[in-house]
């Protein structure tokens, strides 16, 4: 039986129901909390929500929700950076660490610039054409129609606000390559081999960066690796908790 509680951080743009296949696949007796960012899902907007904000109140749930107030935290590309921050704000939190389609670099002036045009865009015309243009650049150029359909239909139902709140609070992030080496917990990095939006070269800066890392890069998946390849990632977090498990 499964001793580790799992904590599922979701991607942008779409909410925790993102992970409902990997949970499908994960052991039956896992202990899974799979929280909503501020304004996803059945989350409450909050406006001016910050990376390092939404890390705090998540290790804070941890602290009153897992035995002994640790866990193994996993997120996915903003997941991802919450969880950088968990690990850098609240070590005490974690048992374990698994970074997937993520990166610890803050934005470049491109990336800051694409997220200004993207709430420029959302709030100009709503978020349908932006999404639109935006879904199909985060999964592989292999991933079926029923891949595709699933993301944009947890896309379409997020708030033109949460999308853009969300752009403001990625853009705000900080570098947390400074704090690769003090992760202390064990570690997996998670890439989709195609993924373009955080390629397995940066993955591989997280990897070299926390010491006793390891990675695995996920073929025919993208920057959605866990919707698009969900019982490969289920088995990669599974394998990577069963040595705490004994």
């Amino acid at each position: 039986m499964p001793t580790t509680p799992l904590v599922l951080l979701h991607p942008y743009p779409v909410d925790a129901g993102f992970w409902d296949p990997v949970r499908a696949q994960l052991h039956p007796g896992r202990a899974v909390l799979a929280p909503d960012a501020p304004g996803f899902g059945a989350a409450a907007p909050e406006a001016g929500w910050t990376v390092a904000g939404y890390a705090d109140a998540v290790a804070e749930r941890i602290g009153a929700w897992a035995p002994g107030g640790r866990a193994a935290v996993c997120g996915l590309s903003l997941g991802g950076y919450v969880a950088l921050a968990i690990a850098a704000r609240h070590p005490e939190r974690l048992a374990a660490l698994v970074l997937a389609d993520t990166r610890a670099e803050p934005d470049d002036d491109a990336a800051l610039a694409a997220r200004a045009d993207g709430i420029a865009r959302i709030e100009a015309e709503g978020p349908e054409g932006y999404l639109r243009d935006f879904l199909p650049r985060v999964v592989s150029p292999v991933a079926d129609a029923a891949t595709r359909a699933a993301l944009a239909g947890l896309a379409g139902r997020q708030t033109g606000a949460a999308l853009c709140d969300a752009l403001r609070a990625l853009a705000g992030r900080v570098d947390r390559r400074p704090d690769l080496p003090s992760v202390a917990c064990p570690a997996l990095v998670i890439v989709g081999a195609d993924d373009a939006a955080t390629p397995p070269a940066v993955a591989r800066v997280m990897a070299d960066g926390i010491p006793g890392a390891r990675m695995e890069v996920v073929p025919d998946a993208g920057h959605m690796t866990a919707l698009e390849r969900p019982e490969r990632f289920a088995a990669l977090v599974e394998g990577h908790l069963a040595p705490l498990e004994g």
